[in-house]
């Protein structure tokens, strides 16, 4: 049966050919916005990790922005019962003027105590922050890679600053006296620096961005978020697994958004199958009809048929994959200057898109089988 199939599509090269282009177009359309979505949730993933079981305090009607909370709330926090430590930390962009970053994750600044600071991730060069730093940074591998930067060289800050009708833009230099590993994790584009400086420098004194409270051994870090919510005035807090969920649902939508426009692409691909299918049974009816007259079983046409037609797919999902990968390898190439990826080709999305091209092939497939599969001997014979 395989070789009746090989044969039916040598036979009608060019037609074949175009069925296979749109099928490729649709999965390759799949892979690389399914990359995009895939290397969110990996950041996302490593990010959390990263953050540990720390529950995450933040201004109360903060949407996905990031606010201002007062530096005393911190105090309050700590003596909410269950907490074991808290500690502010500020947040804001590391170019005020130059929208973050361009694509990837932004480039933040996080003003953090030192003895707070992330040690999870291992440095390739230097030393951490210590109590009693100046305007000192560690970096993270995506800044210093986007920015040239090694132990001892100046990176410069900007602040930004609303007066009347115009802006004044402030800069400063800190000093690298560490960079950190790569992650994978939105880590790899912060700027860690001592607090009292970041909010020296940014004009924000006794101010901060988020408060992370750490539960003490034994504490349910969903009920201590809502006891911190009962026990400290206009604030929202976050269990690491309220934060992961909604993140993660967020994801979801931004997900269904990019893989939308490929998925119809991949559809329409699909119906080139179909039409391609409609007119070979059409071509076909006295080969049919033959089979049929020789004692071939209704399966066997229905095999044949879907058959090739599961056959396109799948050749079609491997050209569309192969070329989305390679696409997506050029792409972050081009994006290593920024310091980060904007792609990933995970297994779960190549697996993804070849059952997806094979299933396509198959269900568009199946009308036509089924046309085949109806055609009588003796009319299918006297078909011209």
């Amino acid at each position: 049966m395989f070789d009746l199939i090989i044969r039916s599509m040598t036979q009608r090269k060019m037609r074949t050919g175009l069925t296979i282009f749109g099928i490729a177009l649709g999965i390759f359309a799949v892979v690389v916005m399914g990359g995009m979505s895939e290397q969110m949730n990996l950041v996302v993933d490593k990010s959390l990790d990263l953050m540990a079981d720390s529950i995450q305090v933040e201004p109360d009607g903060t949407f996905g922005g990031i606010g201002t909370l007062d530096e005393s709330t911190v105090s309050q926090v700590k003596r909410v019962p269950g907490v074991a430590d808290a500690f502010g930390v500020l947040v804001t962009a590391l170019d005020p003027e130059g929208g973050g970053g361009g694509f990837g994750n932004p480039d933040m600044v996080f003003g953090v105590l030192p003895e707070k600071q992330l040690k999870d991730a291992k440095l390739t060069g230097g030393r951490y922050l210590v109590p009693g730093d100046g305007y000192k940074a560690v970096i993270g591998s995506s800044i210093a890679r986007k920015f040239n930067l090694k132990v001892g060289d100046e990176l410069e800050l900007k602040s930004k600053k609303l007066q009347s009708k115009s802006s004044i833009t402030n800069t400063r230099n800190v000093s690298v006296v560490g960079i950190m590993e790569y992650t994978g994790s939105m880590f790899d584009s912060v700027v860690q620096m001592p607090l009292d400086r970041a909010q020296k420098f940014y004009k924000m004194e006794n101010t901060v961005s988020f408060i992370y409270a750490e539960p003490a051994p034994g504490t349910d870090s969903s009920e201590l978020a809502k006891r911190i919510d009962l026990s400290v005035e206009k604030v929202k807090s976050k269990s690491p697994e309220q934060l992961r969920k909604e993140i993660e649902g967020q994801l979801v939508i931004f997900g269904l958004i990019t893989i939308s426009a490929a998925v119809l692409a991949a559809v329409i691909g699909g119906l080139s199958v179909m039409n391609t299918m409609l007119m070979s049974v059409s071509e076909r009816t006295k080969e049919f009809g033959l089979l049929k007259a020789l004692g071939a079983e209704r399966k066997t046409i229905l095999f044949m048929t879907m058959g090739e037609a599961a056959l396109m797919g799948v050749i079609g999902g491997i050209t569309g994959i192969t070329a989305g990968s390679l696409l997506v390898h050029f792409l972050n190439k081009s994006f290593e200057a920024q310091g980060s990826a904007l792609f990933a080709i995970t297994p779960r999305l190549v697996v993804i898109g070849l059952l997806f091209a094979t299933i396509l092939g198959i269900v568009c497939g199946t009308y036509p089988a089924y046309r085949a599969t109806r055609m009588s001997p003796m009319e299918a014979l006297r078909y011209e």
